[in-house]
């Protein structure tokens, strides 16, 4: 387990990904951006701005020089991450201005902000005179090269082959299957970002929406690639810079028209447009990232209530399950807080959605349901994908989707992908009449006009400003940026179009749909460990495991200690790495003392952690129990200073840096020790083998953080899926939504995401088929 380097790696997509309360993953080393400058702004002392291309937009560095010296630098970057990028941005200014020079060391974990802001600073200081930019001409050694990068994956890199003439790049491929990257994904960066590439000879072309880590990640193995050809033919590394250039979007302006605008092209976006085009109305769907399927086609199941045909072929036309129970245990656990006739819906008809997706269009399950996840949900309505007998089976799921799109194109529609709606237009009675978007590669602003625009954007996990502003605290401490396991450009920006002309909402401050815990970000570039003979459930290639999972894996341990920001037991700490991290809000904190970090050191951890993030996030495979781990403390030198652990001699100082009372952390310690000691969880009822006291210090506090798969509450809807003003009761004409843009309707705001199995799935099913079907109805007679 040699330690090689460090970073530290924000994970999103799938996709699980994926933007944003914690940005989609990304392990590579962003190339220098072309550095463009601007005029000096004053006399005197003169202000100099540079750009360059960060993580998630434009950082810009201004520097003031004066009798020719730099006497002051600032840095900005809002769409960096706060955890990372925001460090470089916070940091840098003044390394730079102590050493007088652009050339400092970036901040651990956060390469590519780092890099941006160096070359945004390089830019100024050329434009101050300071320094002088030059370029060499390329020449490279004609042939095949090639490299490979981290994209989302820390598990395997993303192997690129470049083949150069001596002055142009030819061609690039990209081996997926040995990549570790989700096939739909990688496969979507693949097939825009190559062409994108090559057209424009540069590395500096947009990666592709949805797909950002991948797209880095090829972009970073193919400038190596550059990089060693033009080595390979004595060309000064300057170089390079020719490969930079950042393509000039040619914008202007198009008018579309269409019955039904579908503004988003995931689950629930194409059942909707699907059901639709088949009750004769003319559809377009517009589509922010490069693929279709959003997060429903990263998932593994849908539920579904009595499915008559699939129960009249595969269990003798008899129920799956008890429905009117299961519709009892429902309403028990929402308090009667959902809208009854929504639910009524997911009861009645999302077996008959279901039956429509098999025996219409193709898709395949493990027709035996399966119950929830915990003892009470026993309830069989989860139906599995199939193949479901390996995690690695997006690849299959996005061949459904396939065919459903090219059903709906049969059928007349249309779709465009990396278009953005933005605003929705309304006309003088205040009905929705169409929306704009823009193609975000190209920059084509759309005025799309339309009888009626059904919402169905996934959410607003991906932006932590709508976090903030809408989840609640009335009855848990939710407000706050949460990491986001789905799709990191589900950023809710249509919700808010919608609230912004008058709009209501139902439950949109419960909890986001948490099924999963690890640490904020990553450490990556340490040594693997293969496990022969098993292979990894999501990658489908042999497992790894690696020392640089350590804080993740001690954040969700469960004999670990875990408290909330004020530093309270929150929940028994075998529940954190799945179920139950969400209650502390979108930070927790687990807290170690030396002795039990010198035992993993010398032994090992006494149980192998388990939970979805040992297989989806990080190095996805826990470190084994009774393995020592001999660099422990220099990992966690690590996470230290990547942000994402912190060290003090005692108890009061820890709390102190986390900004908690240090009388009340120090108090859930000795209660804690006490029930260590006494074989007794008196608040919680944690089992007794995994009650381990805190010892002496110095003491460790690893940031443990709730990975949402997506927001759950969002716009008020009625039983005809129209959106609803405030006073929820008058519809807005020609709005609807569908999917996680509306699921608070099923719900609570005390209670978290139902654990009967697939339920957002189900609701996106459901609600695209019933919607699309009406939605037709309302255009035909306009």
């Amino acid at each position: 387990m040699h330690f090689k380097k460090s970073l530290a790696a924000f994970l999103a997509v799938a996709v699980m990904i994926s933007l944003t309360a914690c940005a989609t993953p990304s392990t590579t080393t962003t190339p220098e951006a072309t550095p463009t400058a601007t005029e000096p702004e004053v006399v005197g002392a003169q202000t100099y701005t540079g750009t360059a291309q960060g993580f998630g937009g434009e950082v810009s560095v201004t520097i003031t020089v004066e009798d020719g010296k730099i006497t002051d630098v600032a840095a900005e970057g809002a769409s960096e991450t706060p955890e990372r990028g925001g460090k470089a941005i916070a940091n840098m200014p003044a390394e730079i201005l102590s050493a007088g020079n652009y050339d400092v060391d970036g901040v651990t974990g956060a390469t590519v902000t780092s890099t941006a802001v160096k070359q945004a600073a390089k830019a100024a200081m050329v434009a101050a005179g300071l320094i002088t930019n030059e370029i060499a001409p390329v020449k490279m050694k004609a042939g095949t090269y090639s490299s490979e990068a981290y994209g989302f994956a820390l598990c395997y890199k993303i192997p690129v082959t470049v083949t150069v003439s001596e002055t142009a790049i030819l061609d690039i491929t990209v081996d997926t299957e040995e990549s570790a990257e989700t096939p739909p994904i990688i496969a979507s960066a693949v097939k825009y970002l190559i062409p994108r590439i090559i057209d424009n000879q540069s590395v500096k072309v947009d990666s592709v929406t949805g797909a950002t880590a991948s797209s880095n990640g090829i972009k970073t193995a193919v400038e190596q690639c550059l990089v060693e050809a033009l080595a390979a033919a004595g060309t000064d590394s300057s170089a390079i810079q020719n490969f930079y250039s950042v393509p000039e979007k040619t914008g202007g302006s198009e008018t579309l028209d269409t019955q039904v605008l579908v503004i988003g092209m995931g689950g629930s976006g194409v059942y909707a447009a699907m059901r639709a085009a088949e009750n004769g109305a003319k559809v377009l769907v517009i589509e922010k990232t490069a693929r279709y399927g959003g997060t429903t086609g990263l998932t593994s199941e849908i539920m579904a209530i009595n499915p008559k045909k699939i129960e009249a072929e595969y269990n003798e036309g008899n129920d799956f399950t008890d429905a009117v129970a299961m519709r009892a245990a429902w309403d028990a656990y929402t308090e009667g807080d959902e809208k009854s006739e929504l639910v009524d819906y997911m009861f009645d008809y999302s077996g008959d959605a279901i039956d429509w997706l098999v025996y219409d269009h193709g898709f395949q399950f493990d027709y035996v349901p399966k119950t929830g996840f915990t003892s009470s949900d026993v309830y069989a309505v989860k139906f599995q994908f199939i193949p479901n007998d390996i995690g690695a089976n997006k690849a299959y799921i996005a061949k459904y989707f396939d065919g459903i799109v090219q059903d709906f194109t049969d059928k007349g529609g249309t779709y465009m992908l990396e278009t953005e709606g933005y605003e929705l237009i309304t006309d003088s009675n205040g009905d929705v009449v169409g929306a704009k978007a823009r193609n975000v590669v190209d920059g084509t602003e759309y005025t799309i006009n339309a009888d009626s625009v059904i919402l169905a954007t996934g959410g607003f996990a991906g932006n932590a400003e709508m976090e903030e502003k809408y989840l609640s605290d009335e009855y848990y401490e939710l407000k706050g940026a949460w990491c986001n396991f789905g799709q990191n450009t589900n950023d809710g920006k249509m919700i808010q179009a919608a609230i912004d002309i008058g709009a209501g909402t139902y439950n949109i401050g419960m909890p986001p749909m948490v099924h999963n815990a690890a640490t904020p970000s990553f450490l990556s570039g340490y040594d693997t460990v293969t496990v022969d003979g098993q292979v990894g459930a999501r990658t489908g290639r042999t497992l790894v495991w690696s020392a640089g999972d350590l804080p993740m894996d001690m954040a969700i341990s469960a004999d670990s200690l875990a408290v909330n920001k004020h530093g309270e037991r929150f929940t028994n700490e075998t529940q954190v790495a799945m179920l139950n991290s969400w209650i502390a809000g979108p930070r927790f904190y687990s807290i170690w003392s030396s002795n039990q970090i010198n035992t993993i050191r010398d032994e090992g951890f006494s149980f192998t952690p388990s939970g979805p993030a040992t297989v989806y996030l990080g190095y996805q495979g826990a470190i084994p129990e009774k393995t020592p781990i001999s660099n422990a403390y220099d990992v966690l030198e690590d996470a230290i200073n990547a942000g994402i652990a912190y060290k003090a001699d005692t108890l009061a100082d820890l709390a102190e840096q986390l900004g908690m009372d240090p009388a009340t952390l120090e108090a859930t310690v000795t209660t804690y020790n006490g029930y260590c000691e006494a074989g007794e969880d008196k608040d919680f009822g944690k089992d007794a083998k995994y009650l381990t006291a805190i010892g002496e210090g110095p003491y460790y506090a690893i940031v443990g953080a709730p990975w949402c798969y997506t927001t759950c509450g969002g716009l008020d809807i009625n039983d005809q899926f129209q959106v609803l003003k405030t006073d929820g009761v008058t519809p807005i004409n020609g709005l609807y939504s569908v999917g996680t843009d509306c699921m608070g309707v099923l719900f609570s705001e005390k209670k978290c995401y139902v654990t009967f199995g697939g339920a957002a799935n189900g609701w996106a099913m459901t609600s695209g088929y019933l919607c699309g079907e009406k939605v037709a109805e309302y255009v035909k007679n306009k």
